[in-house]
């Protein structure tokens, strides 16, 4: 707004304050999500929603938000009956710092761009953000645990590693697919388009449910039918780009997760740590491959689009210079 419009101010810190509110419900009912996904008697959530939520807002609408991601892991942790002491405001700290430490990676180090259509994009927030910056994110949580007693300080960096991969995976799954459905895109829809996403969702919801529900295929669980959804991913990845890899991967790993808490899918072992380390590299893997393809699809229309400019300027500057273009013949 300009000043002197005689318009009030409050439009803006209203819808400040408005976004922050959608922003501590969303965490909160995130961390709902990721409680009721938990393994291991409810100790570990193979995915943290609530770290993906933080980071694409963060990264979204910039660090002003985070009161937004403090308040909402402080309301979390208390409706779900811890005492509002150290380990509470430890882990507001961490999880707002974790986000903090992120987006301040990615802006400064690479230039991230939201849209995340360059590989160096993708690349680096791979490395600077799932992998490096989620880590802040588990030791602050873990410390605090610590502090409060309820972790022994000989198993720090134990369970640091336990807190760190969820952080990381919901950086790889979560965040994403909130980033790239807020972020403009090139693409642009038609009816034709429309029916090949239904067919393209449809032979992907179909294969998960093979791969992990084992329709059709009970009793030979252990066959590698788990990759029966990724010709469906490279499809969506390579002709909707982002939007599409990020919506398929977490469109599989949400069947996955929900196939292994049943005691179902290719990835049950014989103990449930095993079957999350299976799981959780196989949606690892899943996501970085899909994120990465639909980069560098997006980077070769790219290029296609800048040759066909090219092209067409220099074919312009020769149609309306005829008269100065000469022949000569040895």
């Amino acid at each position: 707004m300009k000043p002197g419009s005689g318009k009030s101010n409050s439009s803006p810190s209203l819808t400040t304050l408005t976004r922050v509110v959608i922003l501590i419900a969303l965490y909160f009912l995130g961390g709902l999500l990721g409680k009721q996904a938990s393994f291991l008697s409810g100790s570990i959530a193979l995915v943290w929603p609530p770290a993906g939520i933080a980071l694409a807002a963060i990264l979204l609408f910039g660090y002003r938000f985070w009161p937004g991601v403090a308040l909402g892991a402080v309301l979390f942790s208390f409706m779900n009956g811890l005492p509002l002491g150290f380990f509470t405001f430890g882990t507001a700290l961490g999880n707002t710092m974790g986000a903090i430490v992120c987006t301040f990676l990615l802006k400064r180090i690479i230039r991230f761009d939201n849209a995340l259509e360059r590989t160096r994009d993708v690349a680096g927030y791979i490395g600077l953000a799932c992998f490096l910056g989620t880590s802040v994110n588990a030791a602050f949580n873990v410390v605090s645990l610590a502090y409060a007693g309820t972790v022994s300080w000989s198993d720090l960096f134990p369970t640091i590693l336990e807190w760190w991969v969820p952080n990381a995976l919901a950086g790889l799954v979560v965040a994403p697919f909130l980033i790239t459905w807020a972020t403009p895109s090139a693409l642009r829809w038609h009816p034709r388009l429309a029916v090949e996403a239904a067919v393209c969702a449809t032979g992907l919801v179909a294969g998960t449910l093979i791969s992990f529900h084992s329709w059709f295929v009970y009793g030979i669980e252990n066959y590698p039918l788990a990759y029966l959804p990724f010709p469906f991913l490279v499809w969506g990845a390579l002709r909707f780009g982002q939007r599409g890899a990020a919506t398929g991967t977490l469109l599989v790993s949400a069947l996955a997760i929900h196939s292994l808490l049943g005691g179902r899918g290719p990835f049950l072992a014989t103990s449930e740590r095993e079957s999350l380390m299976l799981i959780g590299s196989y949606i690892a893997v899943l996501a970085v491959t899909n994120m990465l393809l639909a980069a560098a699809a997006a980077e070769r229309r790219q290029a296609e689009r800048a040759m066909r400019e090219s092209e067409k300027r220099l074919r312009a500057v020769v149609e309306d210079q005829t008269d100065l273009i000469c022949r000569f013949k040895p």
